[in-house]
C-alpha cells in the first residue's frame, strides 16, 4: 500500500444520493446490487488506463483478476444476513479536477491521498484500486466489498459515518497541506462557474448526446453501462436496478435521457454475475458441510 494527499479542488462525497462538498478531489461512492466483481476489477486494471505501478490493494493476497474475484466471492459467502436488495460491492472513485496542474499531482501525493482515504473508509474493508491517467484529470477507481473483511457484516456507511469521514478528511488536508488552500475554487466568482441552472443544462445536453451514442453501439444493458463507464459516466441504482447516470453530484435518469423504455429494451446479459452467485452459493455449502463435519468430530471426541 502507498499514499499521500495533496492538492485542492472541491472534494465531493456522494453516497446514497447525498452529495457533500469538501476540499480536494471528487469522491463518489456508488453501490452495486449484483456481484459484478469481475467486470469492475477488469475495468480498474485496464492497462490502457493505468499509471505505472499504481495499483492498491487492501486485505487482498492475490495478484490476478481471477484471484481478486475469488477473494471477493469467498468474503461474500460468509454474509450473515442476506436481502434481496443487498449491496455486493461499491464502485468508489477519487478524481482530481481537470483544472489542477497535473505536474503537481505527484505519485507520492496520490499514495498518501489513497492511504488516508482507505484508513478513513475503514481498515476492515476489502479494496482494490488503481490510478487512471487516460483522461484530462487523474482519478483512482476502487472495487470495495459490501462486507467487512471476514465478518459477514455490512461495510456500508450511515449518514453520520459519512459526515465523520468528511470532517476527518478535511482536517487532515488542512493540517498537512495548508499551502494548497490558495487553489480552492471560489464558487460564484469568475466565468468558470455558471449558475446551477446553466451548468446543469449544459451537462445534461452533453450527457444526452453521449448516452444516445453509447446506446446506438450497445447490444446489451451490460455493454451499454460499460461504454458509459469508459466515458466516465457511471450509473447509479435504485431498487437494485440501473436507473441513470450520476455526474458531478447530479443524477440523470435513463427515462429522461433516452426514449421511453429504451434502456429496458436492451437484453440483459448476466453471465459473470450469475457465475459469481453460483460460486458464492457453492462456497457457502462447502462451509456448511465443513462446519457440520467439525461439529460431528467434536461430538465423537467427547
Amino acid at each position: 500500500m502507498k499514499t499521500n494527499p495533496t492538492n485542492a479542488h472541491a472534494l465531493v462525497f456522494l453516497y446514497a444520493g447525498h452529495c457533500i462538498s469538501l476540499f480536494m478531489a471528487i469522491v463518489k461512492i456508488l453501490s452495486r446490487h449484483t456481484p459484478s466483481y469481475r467486470s469492475l476489477i477488469q475495468y480498474i486494471l485496464d492497462e490502457a488506463k493505468l499509471g505505472k505501478a499504481e495499483v492498491y490493494t487492501h486485505n487482498l493476497r492475490s495478484d490476478t483478476v481471477d484471484g481478486y474475484v475469488q477473494e471477493f466471492i469467498e468474503n461474500e459467502a460468509i454474509r450473515k444476513q442476506s436481502r434481496s436488495d443487498q449491496i455486493y460491492l461499491f464502485h468508489e472513485i477519487l478524481s482530481f479536477s481537470a483544472y489542477e496542474d497535473s505536474a503537481v499531482i505527484t505519485k507520492e501525493m496520490i499514495d498518501d491521498f489513497v492511504h488516508e482515504y482507505i484508513r478513513l473508509r475503514g481498515e476492515t474493508g476489502i479494496m482494490i484500486g488503481a490510478v487512471h491517467r487516460d483522461k484530462e484529470h487523474v482519478h483512482v477507481h476502487f472495487c470495495t466489498s459490501g462486507l467487512h473483511f471476514r465478518t459477514g457484516k455490512s461495510f456500508g456507511m450511515s449518514k453520520v459515518k459519512l459526515h465523520e469521514l468528511k470532517v476527518s478528511f478535511q482536517e487532515y488536508h488542512k493540517h498537512k497541506y495548508p499551502e494548497l488552500t490558495e487553489s480552492l475554487p471560489e464558487h460564484g466568482k469568475g466565468e468558470r462557474y455558471k449558475s446551477h441552472v446553466q451548468w446543469h443544462a449544459a451537462q445534461r445536453e452533453r450527457i444526452i448526446d453521449t448516452v444516445n451514442k453509447c446506446f446506438a453501439q450497445a447490444t446489451s444493458q451490460q455493454e451499454f453501462l460499460a461504454l458509459l463507464r469508459d466515458r466516465e459516466l457511471h450509473h447509479y441504482e435504485r431498487n437494485s436496478k440501473p436507473t441513470g447516470i450520476e455526474y458531478e453530484g447530479l443524477k440523470f435518469r435513463f427515462s429522461r435521457l433516452l426514449s421511453d423504455k429504451q434502456f429496458e429494451s436492451l437484453p440483459i446479459e448476466r453471465s459473470d454475475e450469475d457465475q459469481a452467485l453460483a460460486e458464492i452459493q457453492a462456497v457457502r455449502e462447502w462451509q456448511q458441510d465443513r462446519d457440520e463435519r467439525n461439529m460431528a468430530l467434536e461430538g465423537k471426541s467427547r
